[in-house]
């Protein structure tokens, strides 16, 4: 053969023959009896330092939500996976504790912390007995196991879990609760399959832990293959929900810049809230902080030198509640139509017991100050013709019309992948059982929208995805960070979109098997899939009815109901984001032969995230 770079040679030209013995004596950095594969770093620690396991890029990819690496060296390249809290190609490097940055909240801004609900289910009202634990994952992919968790569990018991995990993972008074009770049904997930009955559901957030965490998880599998949470069903229907709120933990803020002076309020409406309360003065500030959002100035308009916004480009901005703030002493926030405070208050509490002093008679039990609330994404255009700025997400449903915000805005931009892709995680032709599942699911199915386009499912991956043709705008690779909106508002109504928007990142997209044995068209368009590193925290569904078009027969129409667009987040090039969660908080260093933070002069605590005079 000529041209071939990977033909057989004697001991893979990566060793010498021993001509005596017909052995290979492989160079440095290989192994195998023909030195045919690379071998993992190695010192006198052992392989990967012992703290690491020496991988295939096959065997690596597949760890990473089952991707496949099919290239000629899957076998034949090897790495280290390392343990947490160890790093380096021979994982010989310890990592120090992570941290939020403690100069970071100046100036208004608030940190995001990890915020997931979950709810355990049944689809008939009955009884569920058990326990079961959580699975909480660390700054470094770690995974621990809390105690057993009853079925009946208070806000109290679950927080002592999770508190109680050993190495203080967790610290003690830093998870926030709310419970919101049992035996009542998911209206989302009713208006698709009829009432489901939820038999305790909690929120929890983990002050404690900045960064973007891995997703909780929840084992009902606490002896063995016998589960120890059950139901007195004959056949169980017993399920689960986790999905985080809109307010993920984060290591770098990318919607950083604030809008000086301007202030802002929220009002409600049928199909799209709005942003109100800006005068004259404050709107030509808006306009001029929001700027371009479509990645190309040669169009934007006016003297401030911005864009309208679409449903296809719309601004990403952020929100952070300014209630206590000096500069708004006339914004209250309202719990009922006759109670207002002067600051920002939770249902997150640390404790299910609280009263806030003073409005105890009012409140009652379970509610606790926020004094730095963390910030929230809204997705929004701008309307001339009514000259309101449109969101197409539901926040004014946790506020009062007297709420205030501040205004963060970015550089990056958003931009729908395809408006001719529906994205879905409910396929309506599926059983009521098979509905339930996904509801709020990582895993997107794709289809298309049009009857233009012959021969295209949907599809969204860059590798197949020419920009251009079957509508296409842009593309995803792994990794990219998106939203997932139901973009056609003015006719499904914003109600179909979450209250607060997730920033998603990308783990994987493919085109998979279909679900069903059936092969008919019909179930062709559950074959091209996205899988989001979270799931999702809004239920998007795909209805039934296709039209044959193409070559074989295949499906090129589908009508949907309230199936979602997927939008690619383009991330600053103007260093405007900045990192304000990392190792020793960006107020130390770390040193990598101890994993201990040196921190800074001002600064102290394990991961330099505590500010002290007498610190030096």
């Amino acid at each position: 053969l000529t041209n071939s770079a990977h033909y057989y040679s004697e001991c893979s030209n990566a060793g010498i023959c021993d001509r005596a013995s017909g052995t290979c004596d492989c160079f440095e950095g290989y192994e195998g009896s023909a030195c045919q594969r690379a071998s993992c770093p190695s010192n006198s620690d052992g392989i990967c330092s012992g703290h690491g396991v020496c991988k295939t890029i096959r065997e690596i990819a597949a760890d990473d939500e089952d991707n496949v690496y099919r290239l000629w060296d899957m076998d034949s390249s090897l790495g280290c996976v390392c343990d947490g809290g160890y790093s380096g190609a021979d994982c010989s490097e310890r990592v120090c504790k992570y941290g939020a940055d403690p100069l970071y909240s100046n100036n208004h801004q608030t940190i995001r912390y990890s915020n997931y609900t979950y709810q355990i289910y049944t689809e008939s009202n009955s009884n569920v007995y058990g326990n079961y634990s959580l699975v909480f994952y660390d700054a470094f992919g770690e995974d621990w196991q809390t105690e057993a968790i009853s079925i009946h569990a208070t806000c109290n018991d679950v927080t002592a879990a999770l508190e109680a995990l050993p190495n203080s993972v967790i610290p003690n008074n830093s998870v926030l609760c709310y419970n919101k009770g049992s035996l009542y049904t998911d209206d989302e997930i009713s208006s698709l399959t009829g009432s489901i009955f939820i038999h305790n559901r909690f929120t929890i957030a983990f002050s404690g832990n900045p960064g973007r965490l891995e997703q909780i998880d929840i084992n009902i599998y606490l002896d063995g293959n016998r589960p120890t949470l059950y139901t007195d069903e004959t056949t169980s229907t017993l399920g689960y929900h986790i999905y985080p709120n809109g307010f993920q933990g984060e290591y770098t803020d990318y919607v950083s810049t604030l809008c000086e002076d301007v202030y802002v309020t929220l009002s409600s409406g049928t199909t799209y809230d709005s942003l109100t309360a800006l005068n004259d003065y404050q709107t030509k500030l808006l306009k001029k902080c929001l700027g371009d959002s479509d990645g190309s100035s040669s169009n934007n308009v006016e003297v401030y030198n911005w864009d309208y916004g679409s449903a296809y480009n719309p601004h990403l901005i952020k929100l952070v509640d300014a209630t206590g703030d000096n500069y708004t002493t006339l914004s209250f926030y309202e719990i009922t139509d006759s109670t207002q405070i002067g600051y920002p208050v939770t249902r997150l509490c640390s404790t299910s017991n609280n009263v806030i002093q003073g409005y105890g008679s009012l409140l009652g039990a379970g509610w606790c100050p926020n004094y730095k609330p963390a910030g929230f994404y809204v997705v929004l255009f701008y309307d001339s013709f009514t000259s309101l700025f449109k969101i197409l997400t539901r926040p004014s449903h946790d506020y009062a019309t007297t709420t205030k915000f501040h205004v963060f805005t970015t550089t990056g931009w958003l931009q729908i992948v395809n408006p001719q892709s529906a994205a879905f995680t409910v396929p309506l032709a599926l059983s009521t059982t098979q509905k339930i599942d996904p509801s709020h699911s990582n895993i997107l199915y794709l289809t298309n929208l049009t009857n233009s386009y012959f021969e295209f499912y949907g599809q969204l991956d860059c590798l197949s995805t020419t920009i251009g043709v079957n509508g296409a705008l842009d593309c995803l690779n792994k990794n990219d960070f998106v939203m997932v909106l139901n973009s056609n508002v003015s006719l499904n109504g914003h109600a179909s979109n979450p209250i607060y928007p997730n920033l998603y990142q990308v783990a994987k997209v493919y085109k998979d098997e279909p679900i069903t044995s059936d092969t008919s068209p019909t179930n062709k368009y559950l074959e091209y899939k996205v899988t989001l590193d979270y799931n999702l925290n809004a239920i998007y569904a795909f209805a039934t009815g296709y039209q044959i078009g193409g070559l074989d027969s295949k499906p090129y129409k589908y009508e949907y109901s309230t199936a979602a667009s997927i939008y690619k987040f383009h991330l600053p090039t103007d260093n405007s984001e900045y990192t304000y969660t990392a190792q020793c908080s960006n107020r130390g260093l770390c040193d990598k032969s101890t994993g201990v933070c040196d921190c800074f002069n001002g600064f102290t605590n394990d991961n330099c995230d505590r500010q002290n005079a007498l610190a030096i």
